[in-house]
Protein backbone atom coordinates (compact mmCIF):
# COMPACT_ATOMS: atom_id res chain seq x y z
CA UNK A 1 0.00 0.00 0.00
CA UNK A 2 1.78 3.13 -1.30
CA UNK A 3 1.28 6.09 1.61
CA UNK A 4 2.31 9.42 2.36
CA UNK A 5 2.55 11.66 5.35
CA UNK A 6 2.02 15.36 5.25
CA UNK A 7 -0.26 18.06 7.12
CA UNK A 8 -3.01 19.32 4.80
CA UNK A 9 -5.69 21.61 5.95
CA UNK A 10 -9.11 20.71 7.86
CA UNK A 11 -10.86 22.19 5.10
CA UNK A 12 -9.90 19.90 2.38
CA UNK A 13 -11.14 16.95 4.47
CA UNK A 14 -14.70 15.43 3.91
CA UNK A 15 -16.11 12.77 6.63
CA UNK A 16 -15.91 8.72 5.51
CA UNK A 17 -18.83 7.75 2.61
CA UNK A 18 -18.85 4.58 4.17
CA UNK A 19 -20.61 4.67 7.27
CA UNK A 20 -19.36 3.05 9.91
CA UNK A 21 -20.61 4.15 13.79
CA UNK A 22 -17.54 6.31 15.40
CA UNK A 23 -19.46 8.97 17.76
CA UNK A 24 -18.29 9.54 21.02
CA UNK A 25 -20.29 11.17 23.67
CA UNK A 26 -19.66 14.60 25.28
CA UNK A 27 -17.27 12.87 27.89
CA UNK A 28 -15.60 11.00 25.75
CA UNK A 29 -14.91 14.18 23.46
CA UNK A 30 -13.82 16.29 25.93
CA UNK A 31 -11.48 13.91 27.54
CA UNK A 32 -10.03 13.45 23.49
CA UNK A 33 -9.88 17.13 22.92
CA UNK A 34 -8.00 17.80 26.49
CA UNK A 35 -5.45 15.22 25.68
CA UNK A 36 -5.22 16.88 21.78
CA UNK A 37 -4.38 20.43 23.70
CA UNK A 38 -1.74 19.12 25.58
CA UNK A 39 0.08 16.79 23.80
CA UNK A 40 -1.03 17.78 20.10
CA UNK A 41 -1.50 14.74 17.79
CA UNK A 42 0.22 11.97 18.74
CA UNK A 43 -0.81 9.43 15.48
CA UNK A 44 -1.93 11.01 12.40
CA UNK A 45 -5.33 10.45 10.75
CA UNK A 46 -5.56 8.29 7.76
CA UNK A 47 -6.82 9.72 4.53
CA UNK A 48 -6.89 9.01 0.91
CA UNK A 49 -7.01 11.64 -1.86
CA UNK A 50 -10.59 11.81 -3.90
CA UNK A 51 -10.25 14.29 -6.41
CA UNK A 52 -8.86 17.90 -4.82
CA UNK A 53 -10.25 16.42 -1.44
CA UNK A 54 -9.35 13.82 0.85
CA UNK A 55 -11.44 11.48 2.64
CA UNK A 56 -11.30 10.28 6.25
CA UNK A 57 -10.16 6.31 6.74
CA UNK A 58 -8.71 6.31 9.94
CA UNK A 59 -9.31 9.46 12.42
CA UNK A 60 -13.03 10.83 12.25
CA UNK A 61 -12.75 11.27 15.73
CA UNK A 62 -9.89 13.11 16.26
CA UNK A 63 -10.35 15.30 13.44
CA UNK A 64 -13.98 16.46 15.18
CA UNK A 65 -11.68 16.85 17.82
CA UNK A 66 -9.27 19.35 16.24
CA UNK A 67 -11.84 21.09 14.40
CA UNK A 68 -13.91 22.17 18.01
CA UNK A 69 -10.42 22.91 18.90
CA UNK A 70 -9.76 25.38 16.32
CA UNK A 71 -7.19 23.97 14.40
CA UNK A 72 -6.33 24.80 11.38
CA UNK A 73 -3.75 21.96 9.49
CA UNK A 74 -3.69 18.36 10.61
CA UNK A 75 -0.90 15.84 10.11
CA UNK A 76 -2.00 12.84 7.65
CA UNK A 77 -1.18 9.65 6.52
CA UNK A 78 -2.50 9.47 2.36
CA UNK A 79 -2.81 6.22 1.22
CA UNK A 80 -4.06 5.15 -1.93
CA UNK A 81 -6.96 2.52 -1.70
CA UNK A 82 -10.10 0.52 -2.76
CA UNK A 83 -13.62 0.90 -1.27
CA UNK A 84 -13.29 -2.69 0.24
CA UNK A 85 -9.81 -1.81 1.55
CA UNK A 86 -11.45 1.98 3.52
CA UNK A 87 -14.26 -0.35 4.87
CA UNK A 88 -11.80 -2.62 6.35
CA UNK A 89 -9.48 0.13 7.52
CA UNK A 90 -12.23 1.68 9.10
CA UNK A 91 -13.54 -1.30 10.87
CA UNK A 92 -9.96 -2.68 12.78
CA UNK A 93 -10.19 1.20 13.71
CA UNK A 94 -13.78 0.60 15.14
CA UNK A 95 -12.89 -2.43 16.72
CA UNK A 96 -10.43 -1.11 18.81
CA UNK A 97 -12.90 0.82 20.77
CA UNK A 98 -14.05 -0.32 24.26
CA UNK A 99 -17.49 0.31 23.74
CA UNK A 100 -18.56 -1.82 20.76
CA UNK A 101 -20.66 -4.12 21.57
CA UNK A 102 -20.92 -8.17 19.74
CA UNK A 103 -23.86 -7.03 18.23
CA UNK A 104 -21.92 -3.83 16.82
CA UNK A 105 -19.11 -6.00 16.36
CA UNK A 106 -21.16 -8.81 14.19
CA UNK A 107 -22.82 -6.33 12.04
CA UNK A 108 -19.17 -5.15 11.50
CA UNK A 109 -18.08 -8.38 10.39
CA UNK A 110 -21.11 -9.51 8.03
CA UNK A 111 -20.87 -6.54 6.26
CA UNK A 112 -17.67 -7.08 5.61
CA UNK A 113 -18.31 -10.65 4.28
CA UNK A 114 -20.89 -9.26 1.92
CA UNK A 115 -18.90 -6.06 0.91
CA UNK A 116 -15.39 -8.39 0.10
CA UNK A 117 -16.73 -12.19 -0.20
CA UNK A 118 -13.78 -13.17 2.10
CA UNK A 119 -13.55 -16.26 4.24
CA UNK A 120 -13.38 -16.08 8.04
CA UNK A 121 -9.88 -16.91 8.12
CA UNK A 122 -9.19 -14.35 5.76
CA UNK A 123 -10.74 -11.27 7.64
CA UNK A 124 -9.47 -13.10 11.03
CA UNK A 125 -6.47 -12.11 9.48
CA UNK A 126 -7.45 -8.60 8.04
CA UNK A 127 -9.01 -7.66 11.48
CA UNK A 128 -6.05 -9.25 13.22
CA UNK A 129 -8.78 -11.49 15.96
CA UNK A 130 -8.18 -14.88 16.09
CA UNK A 131 -11.24 -17.44 14.08
CA UNK A 132 -12.86 -18.38 16.68
CA UNK A 133 -14.10 -14.63 17.45
CA UNK A 134 -14.77 -13.97 14.11
CA UNK A 135 -17.12 -17.24 13.56
CA UNK A 136 -18.76 -16.17 16.92
CA UNK A 137 -19.44 -12.77 15.56
CA UNK A 138 -20.51 -14.38 12.08
CA UNK A 139 -23.08 -16.77 14.35
CA UNK A 140 -24.13 -12.66 15.93
CA UNK A 141 -24.90 -11.89 12.84
CA UNK A 142 -27.00 -14.64 11.91
CA UNK A 143 -28.97 -14.45 15.40
CA UNK A 144 -32.72 -13.38 15.43
CA UNK A 145 -33.76 -9.94 15.89
CA UNK A 146 -35.20 -10.75 19.13
CA UNK A 147 -31.59 -13.01 20.80
CA UNK A 148 -29.69 -9.84 19.46
CA UNK A 149 -31.67 -6.93 20.66
CA UNK A 150 -31.34 -8.81 24.26
CA UNK A 151 -27.28 -9.25 23.85
CA UNK A 152 -27.31 -5.64 22.90
CA UNK A 153 -28.54 -4.77 26.34
CA UNK A 154 -26.45 -7.01 27.86
CA UNK A 155 -29.54 -9.12 29.20
CA UNK A 156 -27.73 -12.44 27.93
CA UNK A 157 -24.42 -12.98 27.60
CA UNK A 158 -22.75 -13.79 24.42
CA UNK A 159 -21.49 -17.36 25.52
CA UNK A 160 -25.54 -17.82 26.69
CA UNK A 161 -26.82 -16.52 23.08
CA UNK A 162 -24.71 -18.56 21.02
CA UNK A 163 -26.09 -21.39 22.50
CA UNK A 164 -29.20 -20.53 22.47
CA UNK A 165 -29.27 -19.24 19.08
CA UNK A 166 -28.49 -23.24 18.34
CA UNK A 167 -32.24 -24.36 19.43
CA UNK A 168 -33.92 -25.22 16.00
CA UNK A 169 -37.44 -24.80 16.64
CA UNK A 170 -37.85 -20.83 16.37
CA UNK A 171 -40.85 -20.39 19.29
CA UNK A 172 -39.29 -22.84 21.37
CA UNK A 173 -35.88 -21.11 20.66
CA UNK A 174 -37.93 -17.51 21.61
CA UNK A 175 -39.02 -18.90 24.83
CA UNK A 176 -36.07 -19.70 26.53
CA UNK A 177 -34.33 -16.54 25.10
CA UNK A 178 -37.46 -14.45 27.03
CA UNK A 179 -36.76 -16.78 30.07
CA UNK A 180 -32.92 -16.30 30.04
CA UNK A 181 -33.37 -12.37 29.28
CA UNK A 182 -36.02 -12.26 32.38
CA UNK A 183 -34.48 -14.77 35.44
CA UNK A 184 -30.48 -15.11 33.73
CA UNK A 185 -29.00 -17.91 32.37
CA UNK A 186 -25.44 -19.38 32.56
CA UNK A 187 -23.39 -20.76 29.78
CA UNK A 188 -23.29 -24.26 31.16
CA UNK A 189 -27.66 -23.96 31.64
CA UNK A 190 -28.08 -22.59 28.11
CA UNK A 191 -26.36 -25.48 26.69
CA UNK A 192 -28.35 -27.98 29.11
CA UNK A 193 -31.56 -25.93 27.10
CA UNK A 194 -30.25 -26.07 23.88
CA UNK A 195 -29.73 -30.11 24.19
CA UNK A 196 -33.17 -30.98 25.92
CA UNK A 197 -35.07 -28.63 22.99
CA UNK A 198 -33.20 -30.48 19.79
CA UNK A 199 -33.16 -33.81 21.50
CA UNK A 200 -37.32 -33.46 22.01
CA UNK A 201 -37.71 -32.07 18.70
CA UNK A 202 -35.58 -35.12 16.95
CA UNK A 203 -37.83 -37.67 19.04
CA UNK A 204 -40.99 -35.77 17.97
CA UNK A 205 -39.85 -36.13 14.04
CA UNK A 206 -38.83 -39.08 14.37
CA UNK A 207 -41.89 -40.21 15.70
CA UNK A 208 -43.61 -42.71 13.75
CA UNK A 209 -47.34 -41.52 12.46
CA UNK A 210 -50.47 -43.93 12.70
CA UNK A 211 -51.25 -45.79 9.69
CA UNK A 212 -54.22 -44.44 7.75
CA UNK A 213 -54.80 -47.45 6.13
CA UNK A 214 -54.73 -49.37 9.83
CA UNK A 215 -57.02 -46.90 11.57
CA UNK A 216 -59.58 -46.87 8.06
CA UNK A 217 -61.96 -49.92 9.48
CA UNK A 218 -61.76 -48.95 13.16
CA UNK A 219 -64.75 -47.33 14.72
CA UNK A 220 -65.31 -45.39 18.62
CA UNK A 221 -67.12 -48.13 20.47
CA UNK A 222 -71.26 -47.14 21.02
CA UNK A 223 -71.62 -46.59 24.84
CA UNK A 224 -75.53 -47.27 25.58
CA UNK A 225 -77.46 -46.03 28.29
CA UNK A 226 -80.82 -47.15 30.07
CA UNK A 227 -83.81 -44.97 29.64
CA UNK A 228 -85.07 -43.45 32.66
CA UNK A 229 -88.71 -43.63 31.23
CA UNK A 230 -89.04 -47.08 29.29
CA UNK A 231 -86.13 -48.63 30.65
CA UNK A 232 -84.98 -49.24 27.85
CA UNK A 233 -81.07 -48.83 26.02
CA UNK A 234 -80.20 -45.66 24.35
CA UNK A 235 -76.94 -44.64 22.40
CA UNK A 236 -75.48 -42.38 24.67
CA UNK A 237 -74.91 -39.67 21.84
CA UNK A 238 -78.45 -40.08 21.15
CA UNK A 239 -79.68 -39.41 24.98
CA UNK A 240 -81.43 -36.46 26.33
CA UNK A 241 -80.07 -34.78 29.76
CA UNK A 242 -81.38 -33.07 32.53
CA UNK A 243 -79.94 -31.45 35.14
CA UNK A 244 -80.25 -32.01 38.41
CA UNK A 245 -78.56 -30.43 42.04
CA UNK A 246 -75.54 -33.43 42.92
CA UNK A 247 -77.23 -33.64 46.03
CA UNK A 248 -80.45 -34.98 45.08
CA UNK A 249 -80.84 -38.16 44.39
CA UNK A 250 -81.19 -39.75 40.78
CA UNK A 251 -84.91 -40.21 39.80
CA UNK A 252 -85.42 -43.66 40.97
CA UNK A 253 -86.36 -44.95 36.86
CA UNK A 254 -82.65 -44.17 36.43
CA UNK A 255 -81.41 -45.98 39.31
CA UNK A 256 -82.46 -48.92 38.98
Amino acid sequence: MESRTQTISLDQIDDPRIAIRSELDDDELNELMADMKLHGLIQPIVVRAVADRYEIIAGARRTRAARLLGWGLIEAKIVEVTDDEVFSMRLAENLQRKDVDPVDEASYVGELMLRTHKTPEQIAEVLHRSFAWVQARIAVFSMSDELKAYLAQKRISLGAALELSLISNPRTQSYYVNWAAQFGVSVANAARWRNAANAAEERQANATPANPEEMRDVAAPIVYLKCAECGGEVPQELAAYVPVHQKCPPPKEAAA
